[in-house]
């Protein structure tokens, strides 16, 4: 297989080479990780361009794993001062999450063995995806004006965490210094 630079070969005579060690110091390691075993499929030809790198890092890296853990994080942090235990005042949206939680790790069983790891990476990333909708669907931010609503919304938080805790410990073999 190749790698492609704008679905052309790369090539020093042409020009269009980019070196590993200088796409690490620019956008670090993971993401460079990240887009090669995301966008690149075993055995096969791959394209790499810089434009597509920066819209893999943004949409996936910043926007659904970055922007679910500065949310979570700071809601933590805003309404429990950090300490979120688990109250158990689930609800069937609540199941639905924990549900796919759990799942994804038989999914990555069978990816992985299969050489299969954009599927894998993307079942990671169901998790964070889901989770992003969990804030929409639950609205944390409602739940803190309520007094009587204070267990949920801690429900609510804990099943953050521990998906992303879950998330990081599978995306860890992928992404090390990002997990």
């Amino acid at each position: 297989p190749w790698l492609l630079f704008s679905n052309d070969k790369m090539s020093k005579s042409k020009g269009n080479i980019s070196y590993a060690d200088d796409l690490c110091k620019q956008f670090g390691t993971d993401a460079i990780r990240y887009y090669c075993l995301h966008e690149i499929p075993y055995a096969q030809d791959g394209n790499y361009t810089e434009d597509l790198l920066i819209e893999k890092i943004n949409s996936d890296l910043a926007n659904i794993l970055g922007n679910l853990v500065n949310r979570t994080i700071s809601m933590g942090n805003k309404y429990f001062n950090g300490v979120v235990k688990n109250t158990n005042k689930n609800i069937v949206l609540d199941n639905e999450l924990i549900y796919l939680v759990n799942e994804v790790s038989n999914k990555l069983d069978k990816d992985i063995n299969t050489i299969h790891l954009i599927n894998a990476l993307d079942h990671i990333f169901d998790i964070f995806r889901r989770s992003n909708k969990y804030i929409d669907e639950t609205m944390p931010w409602a739940l803190a004006k309520e007094a009587t609503e204070q267990e949920r919304l801690e429900t609510v938080i804990y099943n953050l965490l521990e998906a992303i805790r879950v998330g990081a410990n599978l995306l860890s073999p992928f992404l090390p210094d990002t997990s």
